[in-house]
């Protein structure tokens, strides 16, 4: 535990201990700081190990730093930071304070740059890629390329990868660092490997994501239209990408539609906007659940001839919810891998049909068993009851399949399909095959 008493003698201990943190760690502590406190760590800690702390810092946190700062220490601050994490705080401030750093702090070589990194729509790959990066053209030799890499400002992080191009800055292929020290006396070929993939700055950002996974790269190059190398996204920011789209998708399954700021805490979030984001979904269901009840109402003689069939309508679904469910989350899974496409839409509605006949089966076996054992209501209702448990989970393995499909070729978060939506359809469908199948049994 850090010792709080900032006696002079105590000072040097201090400046000691933070300067050797990791930025994640030092940001955690700085959203605990009040300020007089974040003004002593602030002049304690070096300027580059400041700058990779305040990207790290949340929205509210960056603002109030950046108040206590005099325009001196938020110029050497704008300078330490790349232009993607520039980009990034500015996104993030009042329009006064962009104002005010983009005409007096940020540096006049930089304003284009980022003028054009702003302009990049949200979500894109253009707002994460970094512009920061190390680039020989393919006539020239291992030395050179080392010649380069020692004059070189950027990080070593982003020295790892070299990247080729021609005379028109055509991207090519990439180097590694250890093969250029290696083949110092060979060529610049003998060291490249071919471009697998690039990406476009106006691609969504999640496009990254599913291509640092798939071919497990450290960095994915983006191009313009003319193939010409203007920016990388290393795989760390892959990373980032993945978790927020994963929170994405697990708020949309669920129905819940996070309008807050990501980087807000839960219990610090206003209970009304929670509340707000949680609701629309809920009056969806609760509206078209009013369709379940219209069935209901219209198939009331079957029920007030054959009352017990009422106890099975939870059992049925919900085995057709999860039914669907299942197939969903797995062909959304198949979705993000570039497993399956639209174009696929009839083979994996016919798998899932073979899939949903193979466990309804399994299902239906279990529960005639169930009912004979445990309820006793006699053959025609199991069997009324158990032929809608297979066809209900053939029928919902074949939505659950087909909506993802659907929905991304419509460009749509093929995640909507997987909660309530399809939750909905299935409960829908569940009741009207019930109540015919019961109709042509029972003879009602």
């Amino acid at each position: 535990m850090l010792n709080t008493d900032y006696k002079v003698e105590n000072l040097k201990d201090l400046q000691e201990y933070i300067n050797k943190l990791n930025p994640v760690d030092l940001a955690e502590r700085f959203v605990e700081l009040d300020d007089t406190e974040l003004v002593i760590w602030i002049k304690l800690l070096n300027k580059g190990l400041l700058a990779d702390t305040f990207a790290e810092l949340p929205k509210d946190n960056k603002i109030k730093m950046i108040e206590l700062l005099s325009d001196e220490r938020i110029r050497d601050l704008i300078i330490k930071l790349d232009e993607d994490e520039l980009v990034d705080t500015l996104q993030e401030l009042p329009a006064n304070m962009v104002r005010k750093m983009m005409t007096y702090l940020v540096a006049d070589e930089r304003r284009d740059k980022i003028n054009e990194l702003l302009g990049y729509p949200e979500d894109s790959v253009g707002s994460i890629m970094s512009v920061n990066f190390l680039s020989v053209m393919e006539n020239e030799n291992p030395r050179d390329a080392l010649d380069k890499i020692r004059t070189s400002d950027l990080d070593a992080s982003r020295l790892e990868l070299i990247w080729i191009t021609d005379s028109s800055l055509v991207l090519k292929g990439y180097a590694y660092l250890a093969d250029i020290v290696r083949k110092e006396e060979g060529t610049i070929q003998e060291c490249t490997y071919p471009i697998t993939v690039s990406v476009y700055a106006k691609d969504d950002q999640e496009l990254v994501a599913k291509l640092a996974y798939k071919y497990d790269l450290a960095e994915i190059p983006v191009t313009d239209s003319e193939g010409r190398l203007i920016g990388i996204v290393p795989a760390e920011w892959a990373i980032d990408v993945l978790h927020e789209e994963h929170e994405e998708d697990l708020a949309n399954m669920h129905g819940i539609q996070d309008s807050s700021d990501e980087d807000d805490i839960y219990l610090n979030k206003s209970s009304f906007q929670i509340a707000k984001d949680r609701t629309m979904w809920l009056v969806i269901c609760l509206v078209t659940a009013s369709i379940t009840g219209f069935i209901i109402h219209r198939y009331e003689a079957i029920l007030a001839a054959h009352v017990i069939l009422t106890a099975y309508i939870p059992m049925l679904m919900d085995s057709g919810g999860n039914a669907g469910s299942q197939s969903s989350t797995t062909v959304i899974r198949s979705l993000y891998a570039g497993e399956v496409n639209y174009k696929e839409i009839l083979k994996v509605m016919f798998k899932e049909l073979k899939i949903g006949f193979i466990t309804g089966l399994a299902l239906l076996a279990v529960n005639m068993i169930r009912m004979f054992v445990i309820d006793a209501p006699g053959l025609m209702v199991n069997l009324t009851v158990s032929i809608t448990l297979l066809l209900t989970v053939m029928l919902s393995k074949v939505v659950g399949g087909m909506l993802p499909l659907i929905a991304d070729k419509l460009k749509i978060d093929p995640t909507i399909m997987a909660g309530p939506l399809i939750t909905t359809i299935v409960d829908t469908v569940a009741l009207l095959i019930y109540f015919e199948v019961a109709s042509i049994l029972l003879g009602l």
